[in-house]
């Protein structure tokens, strides 16, 4: 092997400095840079963490008071009894009475199946459409409020008459159901 010139024995130098530089900078530096950048991330992640769980805390109070005021109003929109078939029931007599507060004549009624937590039943009368107008009223008024899945009229006497004396009616409701203690 010849000998390396002045200036080529430079350049070969310069070479293995650069190598030596670029790993010891891949080697000890980087490593040492990305876990500063890595526990910085971690770092903000924490403390957006624990702003937010302040926020929270803060407003402790405030969501309280805002779970009293449901407390006190969910009789309104529940009805309320010992299990299912009991709630049924007293949905049932509530539509019953409430067809037969506006003279209505009640045909018959039944449970219908609806979701978990939920009771349904459905009611067959047969009224005019001012007692339809207002039954309907007293059941959108009346408390707990129930939902009417479905409302269906007809009428036979239309074709004889030309004009409806009496509907048929077939109203279906639910209402959400919270089990309270036997009484």
């Amino acid at each position: 092997m010849r000998q390396l010139s002045p200036r080529e024995a430079r350049l070969v130098a310069v070479l293995i400095l650069v190598a030596l530089i670029t790993f010891v900078s891949l080697l000890v530096i980087h490593p040492i840079v990305s876990g500063f950048s890595e526990r910085s991330e971690r770092r903000e992640l924490l403390l957006a963490r624990y702003a937010a769980n302040d926020r929270t805390i803060a407003a402790i109070p405030r969501l309280r008071r805002r779970a009293e005021a449901q407390r006190e109003t969910v009789d309104r929109f529940t009805l309320s009894a010992a299990d299912a078939g009991s709630g049924a029931e007293v949905l049932r007599d509530r539509l019953q009475n409430a067809v037969t507060a506006v003279d209505g004549d009640f045909r018959g009624g039944e449970d219908v199946p609806v979701s978990a937590g939920w009771v349904g039943a459905r009611v067959n009368t047969r009224l005019t459409s001012a007692q339809l107008g207002a039954l309907l009223a007293n059941l959108q008024n009346a408390q707990p409020y129930l939902i009417v899945n479905s409302l269906v009229i007809g009428s036979d006497d239309t074709l004889v008459t030309g004009a409806a004396a009496t509907l048929d009616v077939q109203i279906e409701a639910s209402i959400p159901l919270r089990l309270s203690a036997a009484r």
